[in-house]
């Protein structure tokens, strides 16, 4: 299963601390990313604070970015990895498109994935509509217990085979991708990026392809089909002559 480590711009982008969670949720103003971290408590988040005055909130979020640019066959499963740290008890996030975060700022369209830096607009830049897994509940851990491995949906096998930069965001499930305030201080979960040192905890993609007939038919991805007229895809090279 090959392994592909995320760009060195990876990092997070947040919302700033703002006086309702609307407000913080949905900021489309500009923030500076930070992008030359290793690691970071607060890489995912949906907090509030309480004091003497009314609540306020901040939302965090975390983008990797992979270079799919060499995958070229049809993509049967991957699996995002990221090492992280839960404390006290649990967190819940989700995986999401962020397609149109990591600006090519100069560059234009067709750069190498390399090229892509997140950009102060990018906290809006995720796509909320557009899940690339299920709900993760991660309990008490730290940057010792290694790997938490994601398996990713046929959107996300769809992404990774047609574009050379598979572009994603870490987010906090609960209030964030739900959309509900948080009660409580809310929840937040460290991450390792790719500045830490070696590859070793890095955030990781790991894929594989499809063997056999890989391409879709009458609109059904390829990565969905297991039979065409009960014969399996596998043993299939080619459908009436394609």
């Amino acid at each position: 299963m090959p392994t592909i480590y995320a760009e060195t711009s990876d990092g997070i982008i947040s919302s700033g601390i703002k006086p309702s969670f609307a407000g913080a949720r949905d900021y489309t103003g500009l923030v500076t990313p930070s992008t030359s971290i290793t690691d970071i408590a607060f890489a995912c988040e949906s907090l509030v604070f309480t004091g003497r005055g009314a609540a306020q909130y901040r939302v965090t979020r975390s983008f990797f970015n992979f270079d799919t640019s060499g995958i070229s066959g049809t993509v049967s499963s991957a699996t995002f990895k990221i090492v992280v740290q839960v404390t006290p008890s649990t967190f819940d996030f989700i995986v999401i498109s962020a397609d149109t975060a990591f600006t090519l700022l100069a560059f234009p369209p067709g750069q190498p994935c390399s090229t892509n830096t997140l950009g102060s607009q990018d906290f809006d830049n995720v796509d909320f509509s557009t899940p690339y897994s299920a709900k993760q509940t991660i309990s008490t851990r730290g940057y010792g217990a290694g790997y938490v491995s994601v398996t990713l949906n046929s959107d996300a096998l769809t992404a990774i085979k047609n574009n050379n930069c598979f572009k994603i965001a870490v987010v906090e499930h609960d209030s964030d991708y739900s959309n509900s305030a948080p009660s409580g201080a809310g929840q937040y979960m460290g991450i390792l990026f790719s500045d830490y040192a070696g590859t070793t905890k890095d955030p990781a993609l790991d894929y594989t392809l499809a063997t056999g007939y890989g391409n879709d038919i009458s609109g059904v991805a390829a990565a969905n089909i297991g039979k065409v007229d009960g014969v399996a895809t596998a043993n299939i090279e080619k459908v009436i002559g394609v």
